[in-house]
C-alpha cells in the first residue's frame, strides 16, 4: 500500500542536537511514497499543500491524499475504502477510523471540527472539536492531534511515541522516559525505583550502580555537555557516572536491540550498558560468531559462543555449556545439525541431529530448542526451574478481574508474561503457572496472545474477504480459518492464547492438546472446540 526507501542509522537521525527529550521525533528516514497510491499534492485552493503535516480550517483531503509528518516517519491517508489510516515506516497500521465509504473526504471545518465525510454528505467520523478553532496536525512522534489557536491539544489519537534519544546537555527527571523506536525497551525515571532500563516484559535490565542501585536511590539521569552520563541522588550529588567526560559523547540512545548507548558526533559508541538482546532464532546456514548472541524475547535467556564453547545464560549467568573445544562460531547446517566450528571451519562439537534439513535454533522464554520444519524438537536445553522461579516478577500493573475486561485493550495495557506471551495483566500469573506446570510434565508450550484491533482487521481481510462487509459483518464461521469480528476477539482483550509447541500450533490428538484438556481449566483457560490451539478465559 505504501512503499518507502531509505534506512535509519544506529542513532535515530533527524533529532536536533540539544533538543528536549519531550516531544522529540524518534527518527527521520528518507522517504519516497509511491505516488500511484498516495498523492500528497492536493489540487484546489482549499487543500493541504503537498507533503504538509497540517490540515487547516477549510482545507480537505480527498481519496488517496495524505498528511506527512515533518520528518517523514508517518503518513495519515484517506484510504481508497474511505477510512482514515495512520501508517508508520514499516507499513503497519498504527491507527484507523475503522470502516469507511469509498470516495470519502477529510475536512477541517471553520469551527475546528475534523470530519470524515461520505460522498452523500453523511459524517462517518469526527473529532468532535467544533468551536475550538482547531487545526489537524500529524506530529513527528506519530501522534495525530487537533490544536487550538494557542497550540493547546484539544484532541489526540493517542499514538505518540516517546523519543529514543537524549542529546547533551539534557536531563531526565521523575516521569520522563525514552523508548526504543520499536517500543519494546524503556529508560525511565521512576519515583520509587529511580533510573531504570526496562525490557519487553517490564523487568529491570539495567540501573545505574548495578547491584548497589537499591542502596543508592537515583532521582535523575543527566547527560552533561562534557559527555559524562550522571545519575543523581535526591541531594543532587552524583550517585553513578559513565566516566565518559571528554570522549565526545553527545547523544544517549535506547536501541531496538535493548542496549543503552552513548554516541559521539560521528555516531560511534563510547559507552554501552551491555543490555542488547540478540535475535531469537538462528536459521539454516546462518552463523553466530564470537561476540554475538541470541536472546529470548524478554532477554532473560541468552546463547553465545564464549571461551571456545556454546554457553547458555539466564539473566546473564551461565547455567549450561557444551564442552570447551576452541570453538569460534556456531552454525545450523543445511541438514539440521547444530555445529560448533573452530577457526578453520572444522566441526568440534555437534548435536548429532543431521538428516533433518531445514531445522533452526529457537530461543523461547525458558528453553533453547533445535526445531525441525514440522515442529519436532530435535534437541533442547531447558532453564532449570529453580532459576525461573527465583526470577523477580516483572513490574506490571496490579491484575484486575478478567471478567471486567469487556472490550479491546491498547498495547500499553498488556504485559509480556515470563513465558513470553503478551496478555492482559489479569491473565499473566495463571498463564505462567500453566506453562511451568506443562514444562514439568514434558510439554514445552509457546504461543501468541494479545493482538491489536488493526491486526484483527488485517486477519479478517485475509481470512474472510477484502470488503468492509466481509471484514466487519460476516460471522466468524464464514471465514477460513474462523476469525472473530473486530472488537469481539478475546485476543484483542489479551484474554486468549493460541498455543504452540516447537513453533507449530497445537493440534487435536497431540500430547500438548491432551495436557491442556486435562489441566488448562485449573488455570482459568477454556478451549474453543473448533480450534485446538485457541484457549481463552471463557472459551470464546
Amino acid at each position: 500500500m505504501i512503499a518507502w526507501s531509505g534506512a535509519s542509522r544506529t542513532r535515530p537521525t533527524g533529532v536536533p542536537r540539544g533538543a528536549s527529550p519531550r516531544g522529540v521525533g524518534v527518527r527521520r528516514t528518507t522517504v519516497a511514497v509511491v505516488t500511484a497510491v498516495l498523492v500528497l499534492a492536493v489540487a484546489g485552493p482549499a487543500s493541504a499543500g503537498p507533503g504538509e503535516d497540517v490540515l487547516r480550517p477549510g482545507e480537505r483531503l480527498g481519496p488517496g491524499q495524505a498528511l506527512l509528518a515533518p520528518a517523514g516517519g508517518d503518513v495519515l491517508v484517506v484510504q481508497p475504502d474511505g477510512a482514515l489510516g495512520l501508517y508508520a515506516l514499516d507499513d503497519q497500521v498504527r491507527w484507523s477510523t475503522g470502516r469507511g465509504v469509498p470516495g470519502a473526504t477529510l475536512t477541517t471545518d471553520a469551527t475546528g471540527d475534523v470530519l470524515l465525510v461520505a460522498p452523500d454528505g453523511a459524517v462517518l467520523w469526527s473529532t468532535a472539536t467544533g468551536g475550538s478553532g482547531g487545526t489537524l496536525r500529524l506530529r513527528d512522534d506519530g501522534d495525530v492531534v487537533v490544536e487550538d489557536p494557542d497550540g493547546g491539544v484539544v484532541w489526540s489519537s493517542g499514538t505518540g511515541r516517546a523519543p529514543a534519544v537524549l542529546d547533551a546537555p539534557g536531563r531526565l527527571d521523575d516521569g520522563d522516559l525514552l523508548s526504543s523506536p520499536d517500543g519494546r525497551h524503556t529508560l525511565l525515571v521512576d519515583g520509587d525505583g529511580g533510573v531504570q532500563l526496562r525490557g519487553p516484559d517490564s523487568s529491570v535490565r539495567w540501573a545505574p550502580g548495578g547491584a548497589d542501585a537499591a542502596a543508592q536511590p537515583t532521582v535523575a539521569l543527566e547527560l552533561r555537555a562534557d559527555g559524562d552520563l550522571v545519575a543523581r541522588g535526591a541531594d543532587g550529588g552524583a550517585v553513578w557516572r559513565s566516566r565518559t567526560a571528554g570522549r565526545g559523547a553527545v547523544t544517549l540512545v535506547v536501541q531496538d536491540d535493548g542496549d543503552l548507548v552513548l554516541l559521539d558526533d560521528e555516531d560511534e559508541p563510547v559507552w554501552r550498558a551491555g543490555t542488547a538482546i540478540g535475535p531469537s532464532t538462528l536459521d539454516p546456514g546462518a552463523v553466530l560468531g564470537e561476540g554475538a548472541s541470541l536472546g529470548s524475547p524478554s532477554g532473560h535467556l541468552g546463547v553465545s559462543v564464549t571461551g571456545g564453547a556454546l554457553v547458555a545464560t539466564w539473566r546473564g549467568r551461565p547455567f549450561w555449556s557444551s564442552p570447551a573445544a576452541a570453538a569460534r562460531t556456531l552454525q545450523v547446517s543445511d541438514d539440521g545439525d547444530l555445529l560448533l566450528l573452530d577457526g578453520a571451519g572444522a566441526p568440534v562439537w555437534s548435536t548429532a541431529t543431521g538428516g533433518r534439513a531445514g531445522a533452526r535454533l529457537v530461543l523461547e522464554e525458558t528453553a533453547v530448542l533445535l526445531v525441525a520444519p514440522r515442529g519436532e524438537v530435535l534437541w533442547q536445553v531447558a532453564v532449570p526451574a529453580e532459576l525461573v522461579a527465583a526470577t523477580p516478577a516483572p513490574a506490571v500493573p496490579p491484575p484486575t478481574d478478567c471478567a471486567l475486561v469487556d472490550a479491546p485493550v491498547a498495547e500499553a495495557d498488556v504485559v509480556r508474561s515470563r513465558s513470553g506471551i503478551r496478555v492482559h495483566p489479569c491473565l499473566a500469573g495463571s498463564l505462567d503457572a500453566l506453562v511451568a506446570a506443562a514444562r514439568a510434565d514434558g510439554v514445552v508450550l509457546g504461543g501468541g496472545g494479545w493482538r491489536s484491533s488493526a491486526q484483527q482487521v488485517a486477519l479478517r481481510r485475509a481470512h474472510c474477504g477484502p470488503t468492509d462487509a466481509e471484514v466487519f459483518d460476516v460471522p466468524a464461521s464464514a471465514c477460513s480459518p474462523s476469525t472473530a469480528r473486530p472488537g469481539s476477539s478475546r485476543h484483542e482483550r489479551g484474554l486468549a492464547v493460541d498455543f504452540t509447541v516447537g513453533g507449530r500450533t497445537v493440534s487435536a490428538g497431540s500430547p500438548a492438546y491432551a495436557w491442556l484438556v486435562e489441566h488448562a481449566g485449573a488455570y482459568g483457560l477454556r478451549n474453543l472446540p473448533s480450534e485446538p490451539w485457541h484457549w481463552s478465559v471463557d472459551g470464546r
